[in-house]
């Protein structure tokens, strides 16, 4: 079931939650906004207004990430230097935009190719902040604290592992559901329209 936004009288089918925070605060406030567009872009493509309005707010959505996107790989870059970790962040990155784009060339039907935007989408930003950016994050943060690379790298696969990893488990599963279940609402309320 979709939660509710506590900030806002519409229900969130991608509720923030704590455990998205990486501790570094200008990444997690931009991340809330991510998420924030990921729910009004839900809404209205279960809403049923016209696949027009639903590409203004993809626009948005995917300019926004570009400019997280660039502002996060500087604070990486900053904090890890260029190494393969920092290479391979931003590789995602240009990955999810060419997914997208696939996505928008698709010849399936409407409906299913709205579903399909919103479920990467949502699978995807779940995934990347949970797994990806946690784990760069806590590594920078760790190497502030004056630990070397190698070192900071233990720490944080201890940080992630055990119960962590099995919190993060959880939350993908719970969101993959969700996912699933906006993504059929989606279909569902798109096939209906006359």
């Amino acid at each position: 079931m979709p939660e509710h936004n506590a900030g806002s009288d519409t229900l969130s089918p991608f509720p923030w939650n704590r455990n998205f925070e990486t501790g570094i605060e200008e990444i997690d406030q931009q991340h809330k906004v991510l998420v924030d567009i990921l729910n009004r872009l839900a809404r209205h493509f279960v809403s049923g207004v016209a696949r027009v309005d639903c590409e203004h707010i993809l626009d948005e959505l995917l300019d926004y990430a570009a400019f997280h996107f660039k502002s996060e790989e500087a604070i990486w870059h900053e904090g890890l230097g260029t190494g393969d970790a920092v290479r391979n962040h931003h590789d995602s990155h240009q990955l999810f935009f060419a997914q997208i784009q696939i996505f928008r060339g698709s010849k399936a039907r409407e409906e299913q190719v709205l579903a399909d935007i919103f479920d990467y989408l949502a699978r995807w930003l779940a995934f990347h902040i949970l797994e990806s950016d946690r784990r760069m994050a806590l590594t920078v943060l760790e190497l502030k604290r004056g630990s070397t690379l190698a070192e900071a790298r233990r720490v944080v696969d201890d940080q992630l592992s055990g119960q962590m990893s099995s919190t993060v488990s959880a939350l993908l599963e719970k969101y993959a559901a969700m996912s699933a279940r906006v993504a059929r609402s989606i279909r569902e309320a798109r096939r209906d329209r006359p």
